[in-house]
C-alpha cells in the first residue's frame, strides 16, 4: 500500500496542510488502515504538545465555523440533488461525501484523452487545485512532471504511472523530481482525488501548448 508520508500525516494533524490535504488525508485515512494508524499516531503526537500549551479562550461559534471550513458537521438542510457518490456508482469516504454535499456544480468536465474532472472549488486556495479525475480504462494523463507536489488518492479502481501501481486508498505522492504517466488498469475505469500545489508541465511541446490554448491548464 502507498501512504502519505510521515511529514504530511504531522501537517495535517498540526492544521498545517492546505485544507484540501486534509480533506485528503482524512479520505486516506477512511480507506487505507495503514494511514489511519500514521494519521492517529501524528495526532497523538500533537495531542501531546498541546497538552504542554497555555488554553486560549475560543470564539463563540469558532468550533463551527472550523466544522464548516473543513467541510463538515453542516446544519444545512439537505438538497434534492442526486448525490454524487450515486451518480458515479461509487462509495464515496464519508469526509469527501460532506464536502461534496455542498459542492454548487457537481458536473464532469472533458478532457484529452476521454478523461474527464471535476474540479472542487470550495477546497482550493491560492496555489492549491483541487479536482476529482476519472480516468476511462486503458486511459490516462498524457506525460508530465509538476511545479511542486502534487497528492492523488485512488478512490475506484487503480493506475500505473510508469514507476509504481495505484489501487483504491493509496495515494501516489509526486513532485518536480518524478516524471510520470499515470494510466488507469485496463479492467474497469479509475476515480481520484488529486490536490496539486502547483500546475502539471507536459513534456510533450503540443501537449503542453494545446493544454494552454484550450483552457486545459487551470492554474
Amino acid at each position: 500500500m502507498h501512504t502519505l508520508d510521515a511529514a504530511w500525516m504531522v501537517d495535517v494533524a498540526s492544521g498545517a496542510a492546505p485544507k484540501a490535504v486534509q480533506v485528503l488525508a482524512a479520505c486516506h485515512a477512511e480507506m487505507n488502515a495503514s494511514a489511519y494508524t500514521l494519521l492517529h499516531q501524528a495526532e497523538h503526537v500533537m495531542g501531546g504538545l498541546l497538552e504542554d500549551t497555555e488554553p486560549a479562550a475560543m470564539n463563540i461559534g469558532a468550533f463551527e465555523a472550523l466544522s464548516q471550513k473543513l467541510g463538515g458537521f453542516s446544519h444545512a438542510p439537505a438538497t434534492q440533488r442526486p448525490r454524487l457518490s450515486d451518480q458515479m456508482n461509487l462509495d464515496l469516504p464519508d469526509t469527501l461525501k460532506r464536502v461534496l454535499s455542498d459542492h454548487p456544480h457537481p458536473i464532469w468536465m472533458n478532457k484529452m484523452g476521454g478523461i474527464q474532472e471535476m474540479p472542487l472549488e470550495t477546497l482550493e486556495e491560492d496555489g492549491v487545485h483541487v479536482r476529482l479525475l476519472s480516468l476511462p480504462s486503458g486511459r490516462g494523463v498524457a506525460e508530465h512532471t509538476h511545479q511542486a507536489e502534487e497528492l492523488t488518492l485512488v478512490l475506484k479502481g487503480g493506475f500505473n504511472d510508469g514507476h509504481a501501481d495505484y489501487r483504491a486508498g493509496d495515494v501516489c505522492h509526486a513532485d518536480p523530481s518524478l516524471t510520470h504517466n499515470p494510466r488507469a488498469h485496463a479492467d474497469g475505469p479509475c476515480i481520484c482525488l488529486s490536490v496539486e500545489m502547483g500546475r502539471l508541465q507536459f513534456t510533450h511541446p503540443v501537449i503542453s501548448l494545446a493544454s494552454r490554448v484550450l483552457g486545459w491548464d487551470r492554474s
